[in-house]
């Protein structure tokens, strides 16, 4: 479903070793204006070395390839993690074409809530993308790779092993790419959690992952709503290290994130059983 055109190829790309064939030349970046605007407006081409030009032109393809894998609008952050998804998803799986789309008030088939899922047309046109509108901001990136591994396994409706495995390239590549954007020592502008903030710890569903295949991960109930989850070797060291954290199923954490009140069903039997 894609209603825009691309400049660049699917299957060209710039290759880092090409450029030892060329000369000695400037990166554009340290052209001065009144040559780039000679080379885009004056009147002759003359004079100008066919390497600088050539290198002008590599590097501008390759800075376009990267805003067109985002889509018809580049993003206007410079870390937007959701962008860095859809550019993870692009190069593991090219020529698969989706849409995506913010919804408010997103509903499942059975008309609960949802916060993310994906609809694939019986026309067999691109799979469209849905995600919560009111999902919060950090949740974004992480449904849209969970509803992308779909895209590139229309198979595997259950969330099994093809699904997975599309899920965890997704977050590699979306990892390697976020690295490659940091400098090295230099933290980035997020925070990082420590021992003390305490706050929400996110448990899968097994309505999400029935069958995760994993030793370490145990059966657990979300003390919120009571839904099923599982408790992966990660969430126990996580809870021992710090008490102050509580795990809750996905769907809760993300509810709480949003600011949606919150009632815990677990406390209440409780009072309920003392009474």
């Amino acid at each position: 479903m894609k209603d825009y055109k691309t400049l660049t190829r699917e299957k060209v790309d710039v290759e880092p070793g090409a450029a030892r064939y060329m000369g000695e030349t400037h990166m554009m970046e340290d052209w001065s204006d009144k040559m780039i605007d000679l080379v885009l407006n004056g009147p002759t081409l003359n004079g100008f070395k066919k390497d600088e030009l050539r290198a002008m032109l590599r590097q501008t393809y390759a800075a376009l390839k990267q805003y067109e894998q985002i889509g018809p609008m580049a993003s206007p952050y410079m870390n937007d993690p959701s962008a860095i998804v859809a550019r993870a998803f692009a190069e593991l799986y090219p020529g698969i074409d989706y849409h995506a789309q913010f919804v408010p008030d997103l509903c499942d088939e059975s008309g609960n809530r949802a916060f993310g899922l994906t609809i694939f047309p019986d026309d067999g046109s691109a799979p469209i993308v849905c995600i919560s509108a009111e999902a919060p901001i950090s949740a974004a990136p992480e449904l849209l790779a969970h509803e992308l591994a779909h895209v590139a396994t229309p198979e595997d409706k259950d969330h099994g092993e093809a699904w997975q495995t599309a899920e965890k390239a997704i977050g590699d590549k979306y990892d390697e790419l976020l690295n490659s954007m940091i400098p090295d020592g230099d933290p980035g502008v997020l925070v990082p959690h420590e021992v003390g903030d305490g706050g929400l710890l996110l448990m899968p569903t097994r309505a999400h992952i029935p069958d995760p295949q994993r030793d370490d991960w145990k059966p657990a109930t979300c003390p919120i709503c009571g839904a099923e989850c599982w408790e992966t070797e990660i969430h126990r060291q996580a809870l021992a290290a710090e008490p102050g954290l509580r795990a809750v199923c996905t769907d809760c954490g993300l509810r709480g994130a949003a600011g949606v009140g919150l009632v815990d069903t677990s406390s209440k039997k409780e009072e309920k059983d003392h009474e």
